[in-house]
């Protein structure tokens, strides 16, 4: 039965039954004001109008004046609640009257009765002789303080004392069998304390009803929860340090769901200010038939532990921006060790490095592959003519052309002074050819390297990997041959080694120069 009517029906009715039990007190002791008095004082003038009226009639029928007159004064005098009497003929006169009724009857304007000037109409048969004239006393009504009567007063002061205390007792009992904190007995408090973790113990609408010391110590900052407090108007965060929505507290749904919901990150500030991180584990309290009654919530402060995983993201995050430094710090070593300082091309150690895997592929993998040497027309005279620094900048530009015509897989490197190298990749004679050929018509077209307009012009050679499998050196040193034919041949000119083959004078002239070239060298 007690679970049927709640704590607040059991309250409300026994405050009713409290007022009404004072209201019938009240009126036992006649401090209900009551208008059916005045009301029932009214009728018995009525009455008592009505009785005189028959009697005076039945007087003046006998045309006698005295006995009218004696019964009016004996009225007068014996009924403290009649003023005068009088009466009065058809035409306004009067003809019969008590003590003073001139002075004390006021008539209305319309001729009507009121509760104090009462008239009857006197008939002699059917016909009108005359009307019989009453003055009563005025209605005594109850005196008023404030616009109120008296009586209501004394009632309202009833109800306030009597209502004081009787309430007072009654709200004295519902708030101690309520009080929050007798629904967990001390010893279980006592127990709560002792856990180094925050314990609130909530009821089905999740009011507070026990708070162990470490919540209050550790999690709130020496900011206890009021008992009975809606645990949800606490400064709750979720992980993101947003306010928390109250549909998304672990308690709330462990009593919606009747499971327990563990682990739920979120967050609240002390009453320092400070942000505390916590991992939360809420589980249902059930009753005997199995209806959730409450639930218990548990509360670990993780703030120190995120603090120092909160450190070690950021040392991370420093070694990897401090690694990704050094790695392109050492790719950018890399590429200096790997370049020509001038051109950015690669220098001659890097290129053949890479070109020997290159070929050894081609090889294996019965993949065409071409090696071309480019070499600056008398760029000596260059030098000579408009100094170093302008055959610095025709070396850039050379380069630069190159660079542009020569992408990854194929390799471009600058082979020593104003000679240059290519090794071109799954590419045969006729294409290195076609591709080599406008990059010489490119340079010679370019005349924004020297001062005066001049055009440069370069000579190149070219040898590529036939069926029969080679090493570097004999592709190196075939590419050079044709280069050298080319220079002999009168410069600014493309030379494929197969033609050195097909005609023995120009290789004989080839070999020829690099005799005189080496007897002028020593």
């Amino acid at each position: 039965m007690g679970r049927l009517i709640s704590p607040r029906l059991q309250i409300t009715i026994a405050l009713l039954s409290l007022t009404i039990s004072l209201i019938f007190i009240a009126s036992s002791l006649g401090l209900i004001p009551r208008e059916d008095r005045v009301d029932a004082l009214a009728q018995a003038r009525a009455t008592l109008s009505g009785a005189l009226a028959v009697q005076l009639a039945g007087l003046a029928s006998r045309n006698d004046a005295q006995p009218i007159q004696d019964t009016i004064d004996a009225v007068v005098e014996r009924n403290g609640d009649i003023l005068s009497i009088g009466i009065r003929d058809t035409g306004g006169r009067l003809m019969v009257s008590s003590k003073d009724h001139a002075s004390r009857w006021q008539a209305r304007p319309d001729g009507a009765s009121t509760p104090t000037m009462v008239q009857i109409p006197l008939l002699n048969g059917d016909a009108p002789a005359g009307q019989i004239e009453i003055a009563f006393k005025p209605l005594l009504e109850p005196p008023t303080y404030f616009g109120l009567p008296s009586k209501l007063l004394a009632f309202i002061g009833f109800i306030a004392v009597t209502g004081l205390a009787g309430y007072y007792m009654v709200l004295a009992r519902a708030l101690r069998e309520l009080d929050p904190g007798r629904a967990i007995p001390d010893r279980v408090k006592s127990a709560f304390d002792t856990l180094a973790e925050g314990v609130l113990i909530m009821d089905d609408e999740e009011r507070i009803l026990m708070a162990n010391r470490a919540f209050g110590d550790k999690i709130l900052g020496q900011r206890d929860p009021a008992l009975g407090s809606s645990a949800r108007q606490l400064p709750w965060l979720s992980q993101a340090c947003l306010p928390m929505e109250a549909a998304q507290l672990p308690w709330r749904l462990a009593l919606q769901s009747g499971d327990a919901v563990l682990g739920t990150a979120m967050g609240i500030r002390n009453q320092a200010g400070e942000l505390q991180r916590l991992t939360v584990n809420a589980t249902c309290i059930v009753d005997g038939q199995g209806a959730a009654r409450g639930v218990i919530a548990t509360f670990d402060d993780v703030t120190a532990l995120h603090r120092t995983n909160e450190q070690l993201e950021r040392s991370i995050h420093q070694l990897q921006l401090s690694q990704a430094k050094v790695s392109e710090q050492n790719q950018k070593l890399a590429l200096l060790a790997a370049s020509d300082p001038l051109t950015g091309c690669l220098n001659r150690r890097t290129f053949f490095e890479q070109a020997e895997r290159l070929l050894s592929n081609a090889i294996t993998n019965r993949q065409r592959l071409s090696f071309i040497m480019v070499d600056a027309d008398h760029f000596k005279k260059v030098n000579d003519r408009f100094g170093h620094l302008v055959g610095d900048r025709v070396l850039i530009g050379l380069s630069n052309l190159l660079k542009d015509c020569c992408k990854p897989p194929h390799l471009l490197s600058r082979y020593g002074g104003e000679e240059f190298c290519i090794m071109l990749v799954g590419v045969g004679d006729a294409e290195a050819e076609s591709w080599i050929e406008r990059v010489r018509l490119g340079v010679s077209a370019d005349r924004s390297w020297l001062p005066n307009g001049e055009r440069v012009t370069v000579s190149i050679g070219i040898a590529s990997l036939e069926g029969r499998p080679c090493t570097l050196s004999e592709l190196v040193k075939r590419a050079d041959e044709a280069l050298y034919a080319a220079k002999s041949g009168g410069r600014n000119c493309v030379v494929n080694w197969k033609a050195l083959l097909r005609s023995p004078s120009v290789r004989e002239a080839v070999q020829d120069a690099e005799v005189s070239l080496v007897e002028g060298l020593m």
